[in-house]
């Protein structure tokens, strides 16, 4: 969640709460954090697959950002 409260300043009292009432939303923020982690380690990689991954890697931070966002707005 560290990572989100970073990025969303605007929203980190709604994350908080949203984190503290639903265990899906905790789970999202998990999902967001081993994405990003992935990305990274991707990034870090000589490995010809190493673009690939990076570019599926940010396409699945940025859904879960979206399902998390969804989530805030309930």
């Amino acid at each position: 969640m560290s990572r989100l409260l970073l990025r969303w300043p605007d929203r980190r009292a709604a994350l908080r709460l949203s984190v503290a009432r639903d265990p899906q939303v905790a789970e999202l923020c998990e999902a967001y954090e081993a994405a990003c982690v992935a990305t990274e380690y991707w990034l870090r990689s000589s490995a010809a697959i190493a673009p690939l991954r990076v570019a599926e890697y940010n396409d699945l931070a940025s859904a879960m950002e979206q399902d998390i966002i969804g989530r805030l707005s309930q």
